[in-house]
């Protein structure tokens, strides 16, 4: 024998062969499939949560980029509209030194405004209705009133 060159004497050897009945071999089968069943479906439960945590995330970013780039926006559109009033001051304050060193009434320009608004209603309005006193005495009195304002102003 094999053993007896490294130099063992092999005196006995008992072979116990150990077999359980089925059943309990079933049932240690069941319980570790379940086991496995069980650690399965806890990954999947995690796996889920952070699919969801992580979508969550992202669509609360992108909400967040979104509201910034309409807040930017609006900060843009403002500083337009006010640039915009700037230079409509300054167009017509022009126009009014230009107007009364031809001793012409610089109330022909808020008259002049006034007509434009009110065409700016007729084209672009949606519905709306605006009653107008279209005659010459009507007009007197509309532009009495642009002057009362602009004295009204003057006296601030």
């Amino acid at each position: 024998m094999q053993l007896e060159s490294w130099g063992y004497h092999l005196q006995d050897l008992q072979i116990n062969d150990i077999t359980f009945d089925e059943a309990i071999i079933a049932s240690m089968s069941k319980v570790v499939a379940s086991n496995n069943l069980k650690a399965a479906a806890e990954n999947e439960g995690q796996a889920l949560l952070i699919t969801k945590t992580k979508a969550a995330e992202a669509e609360g970013n992108a909400i967040k980029i979104a509201a910034e780039a309409e807040r930017q926006a609006a900060q843009l559109r403002g500083q337009g509209v006010a640039l915009f009033r700037e230079e409509v001051a300054r167009g017509m304050s022009q126009a009014a030194s230009e107007m009364k060193q031809a001793n012409l009434d610089t109330n022909v320009i808020l008259f002049s405004m006034w007509v434009e608004a009110i065409k700016n209603f007729a084209e672009y309005g949606k519905g709306n209705v605006i009653f107008l006193d279209g005659s010459s005495d009507g007009m007197e009195k509309t532009m009495r009133q642009i002057m009362a304002m602009q004295q009204m102003d003057g006296k601030k």
